[in-house]
This record gives structure tokens, C-alpha cells and sequence, in this order.
């Protein structure tokens, strides 16, 4: 026993006292301690200011084979019940373990080790050891054998955990103070980035706005035709700088968290249905077709109306801008279990991969649209405001296909964030496969249509010339919900 303790006090040392960040230093001591045990995989949860937890994979590894071990030892970890209800359930970190010794060098621990991790078939049993005296730290292991866990406190005697819970408790606290300054630069350099854009989004305007106007004011405009054509130009641009500044308030209310929400149930159908009638001229004016398809009046989800009106509003005034004439916009919704599910949905160009995880991000803008009026803030504001409602939103996009945007909220009752989630991968893989779908009817259409004859000048054009004009010609229709 003493050698034992020896031994895991001297390789503790040499992996508190190696160079390497804190991250890398808690992945060799969670490794160390499951080689030390013979399990799979080692966990450590810690209350301090913050509850945080901990589990170590291998390269390659798919973190959710681990997430299971830190879900059960954040639950079954002792604490009492009333700091079980202010904490809630701790953020797990996936760290990637430094490898392992090989079983022929190794000792016996590490040759247990191996084998446990090699023995995948079978159901993990998991094991807690709690620690009080070193911080309020408690380890949890995964073996591949339930007699294996059934006996963990005689693999890692109390002497042996508690210098194991100090060393864990002094790297996880480095952990966190790493994680904290990293996270201070990130939004330092955010600030920096974000007063730099804005103020090259305001200046830009503005320099055009003073030019007309000293145009005008300075009598170098003599016809009145060009002067009203200057003002007219003047307050666009009063209006585009108006948008502008209301996005940046709203966004800055819901950063301080200011921004009031009143969540209470309303009807889906309803709320979508408004929205289509606001933007009809628009997609009248535009030559865009706009439907909806939405369930009975009596479904409800749980947000703030006027907050879900101004998200939709938002994806479909977008869609409508970014899809050509002749195109088609449609506002759908669904109850997908407990979570209501709205959908815009557009026959546009699509979203490239690499600009799908970035639209949601402040003033970005795609190659391509910087000549497109907005202010770039839509999105972000829209998905914020999602999750302050309980829901979420992505999008579902194909090139060339066109693209949906999914909004998930909450249905009739509260939903826990897990639910959403699945609601929103559901709803993502759903709409990725309609616009696979349009991909290739749009292929097996074009290569069946045959080519049109040239009419020449004076000749009336044949029936079926006009019959493919007259389907060609937008069909604006917005229809209205279906009564429960």
C-alpha cells in the first residue's frame, strides 16, 4: 500500500509539474486514476464558485461514449439538497487524455485498464468515490464489470484518494482560471471588433448623407428633378442608420439582460398567418410566391407573440429578399412532441457550408451580398431571442436548393433544453432531405423539358408556349390556417 501511494503521489507530481496547460495536466491525472483503478475512464466533479465537471476521452474518441459517466456522476454525487436545487446540472468539459502505457509495459492497473476499455460490448457500471475533505470533489469511473465497480474503495483507498482529490482540485482550479482569462480576451477582442464595425457601419452612411446634403445646401443641384431624387436618397439612408441604431439597443438588451419577455401560450397558426398578411406586397411587389402551412388555431407553444412574430418576420422578410421572382417562400409550422416547430422555407441559391455557422454572427455577410441593404444583426438578435424563449434556431440549407430556417419553442408546457435539441436535429435532418429531395427533381426536370422553339418577330406565339408563360407567372396566395 505504501508503494502504491508512492507511486501514484510521484506520477501525480510529474504531471502537475509538466509544462503543459491546465487542460492537458486534469486529462493525464483522470487517465492516471483510471489506470490506477483499472477503469475505462475516469470523471471529477467539483463545487467551488462555479459546479464543474470533468471527463477524460481518447483522440477520436466520440465524446457522447462519455458523456454518460459525467451526467451520472454529476447526479449521484453527494451534496445536499439544497445546494442540489441552486447549482442545477453541471457543464461538462470533454478533455483529450494523453495516451496510455501499453499492456506489456505497463503494470497490473494498466494492464486492468486496457482490458476494461477493450471489453466495449458490454453495459458500463459506474462507480462514485466522494472526497468532502479535498474541496467538495468526487471521482467517478466506468468499468466494463459490475463486480469491478462494486470495489472501487478497495482499488483506491481513502489515503491514495485524497492525494488524488488534492491534485485534481489544484488543476481544475487552474482550469477554470485559464478558461475565465481566455474567455476575457475572446470578448475583449469581440468589443474591439464590434465598436470597429459599427463605427465603419455609421461613418459609411453618413459620409453619402453629407454629401447630398452639401450637394443641395451649397445650390449646386438646379434641377428639381435630381434634388428630390437626392432627398429621397438622404432619407433611405436616415432610415437604414434608424434600423441600424434599433438593432444595436435591442442587441445590447439582451446582452444586459433588460430586454423584457412575457411568455404565456398562444396559437401558432395565428401568430404565422399575421406575419404572412404583413409581407404579402412585398412578395406581390417582388413577384414571390408566399404560402403557408400551419396546424389547427388551437395548437400553442409558450414565448413571447410579439418577440416569435418579430423572429419570423425576420427569416421570411430575408427569404423573401434573397429569393428571385418567380420563386417561392413559405411560412410552414408542425408540434413535433412537446415542441412547436416554425419553418421558412426558400427555393433560393442556399447557404454554402462554411457560411452556415457564420450567418449567425454580428454584420456578417455572405460573399456576394455586401451590396444587399440590412444591417447584419437580424439573425444573431433573432437567435438570441430563441433562447431566451426556452427554444433555438439554425438553418437547414443546400446550394443551389434554397434553405430553412427551423425555429423550435417550447409546445403547451415547459420543455427541458434536451428536448429541444432533439427537436431541432430532427427538424434539421427532415429539411436537409426535402432540399436533397429538390435537388434532384430540379435535375430529372431540367433534363425532361425539352428546349423552346424561337418564335420569330410577328408570329403569334403557339399554345403550349403560352400555356409554360402562364405557369411560369408567380401564384401569390397566402393561405389561411385551418380551424381546429
Amino acid at each position: 500500500m505504501a508503494h502504491r501511494e508512492t507511486a501514484l503521489l510521484a506520477r501525480a507530481l510529474d504531471v502537475l509539474a509538466s509544462g503543459d496547460d491546465a487542460e492537458a495536466r486534469l486529462a493525464g491525472l483522470l487517465r492516471l486514476l483510471a489506470r490506477t483503478v483499472g477503469a475505462r475512464r475516469a470523471a471529477v466533479v467539483a463545487d467551488g464558485i462555479e459546479r464543474r465537471a470533468a471527463v477524460a476521452v481518447d483522440a477520436g474518441e466520440d465524446p457522447d461514449r462519455a458523456a454518460d459517466l459525467a451526467a451520472w456522476l454529476d447526479a449521484h454525487a453527494p451534496r445536499s439538497r439544497a445546494r442540489r436545487a441552486a447549482a442545477g446540472r453541471a457543464p461538462v468539459s470533454f478533455i483529450v487524455a494523453a495516451p496510455v502505457l501499453s499492456a506489456e509495459h505497463g503494470s497490473a492497473a494498466d494492464r486492468r485498464a486496457a482490458a476494461g476499455r477493450d471489453d466495449t460490448a458490454g453495459a458500463p457500471h459506474f462507480a462514485v468515490v466522494p472526497i468532502p475533505s479535498a474541496g467538495d470533489v468526487a471521482l467517478g469511473f466506468e468499468f466494463a464489470r459490475a463486480a469491478d465497480a462494486d470495489h472501487v474503495a478497495d482499488r483506491l483507498p481513502p489515503n491514495l484518494a485524497r492525494h488524488a482529490a488534492v491534485a485534481l482540485a489544484l488543476v481544475t482550479s487552474q482550469l477554470a482560471t485559464e478558461r475565465e482569462v481566455a474567455e476575457l480576451r475572446a470578448r475583449e477582442a469581440e468589443r474591439l471588433t464590434f465598436v470597429s464595425t459599427v463605427a465603419h457601419e455609421l461613418r459609411t452612411p453618413l459620409t453619402g448623407l453629407r454629401g447630398y446634403l452639401e450637394l443641395i445646401l451649397g445650390g449646386q443641384v438646379s434641377d428639381p428633378e435630381v434634388e428630390r431624387d437626392f432627398l429621397d436618397r438622404s432619407r433611405s439612408i436616415v432610415g437604414s442608420m434608424s434600423d441600424l441604431v434599433g438593432d444595436l439597443l435591442e442587441l445590447s438588451r439582451l446582452e444586459s439582460g433588460t430586454l423584457a419577455l412575457e411568455a404565456s401560450p398562444f396559437s401558432v397558426a395565428e401568430a404565422c398567418g399575421q406575419v404572412a398578411a404583413g409581407l404579402l406586397p412585398i412578395a406581390i411587389e417582388r413577384g414571390i410566391r408566399l404560402t403557408t402551412s400551419l396546424p389547427p388555431r388551437l395548437r400553442v407553444a409558450t414565448a413571447d407573440r410579439r418577440r416569435v412574430e418579430q423572429i419570423v418576420t425576420n427569416l421570411a422578410a430575408n427569404a423573401l429578399k434573397f429569393t428571385a421572382p418567380g420563386g417561392e417562400v413559405e411560412i410552414a409550422a408542425r408540434f413535433d412532441g412537446p415542441a412547436a416547430v416554425v419553418v421558412v422555407r426558400d427555393d433560393g441559391a442556399g447557404i454554402p457550408e462554411d457560411d452556415r455557422g457564420r450567418i449567425f454572427e454580428r454584420f456578417h455577410r455572405m460573399v456576394g451580398h455586401e451590396r444587399i441593404t440590412g444591417t447584419g444583426l437580424g439573425l444573431p438578435i433573432a437567435q438570441d431571442l430563441a433562447r431566451r424563449m426556452a427554444g433555438d434556431l439554425d438553418v437547414a440549407s443546400v446550394p443551389g436548393s434554397g434553405s430553412a430556417f427551423i425555429l423550435v419553442l417550447p409546445g403547451p408546457a415547459e420543455i427541458d433544453e434536451h428536448a429541444v435539441g432533439d427537436a431541432l436535429r430532427q427538424a434539421l435532418r427532415t429539411e436537409e432531405d426535402l432540399l436533397d429531395e429538390r435537388v434532384v427533381r430540379r435535375a430529372i426536370d431540367a433534363r425532361r423539358t425539352p428546349p423552346e422553339r424561337p418564335e420569330t418577330a410577328g408570329e403569334p406565339p403557339s399554345r403550349a408556349s403560352r400555356s409554360r408563360r402562364l405557369r411560369a407567372l408567380p401564384s401569390l396566395r397566402v393561405e389561411t390556417p385551418t380551424s381546429a
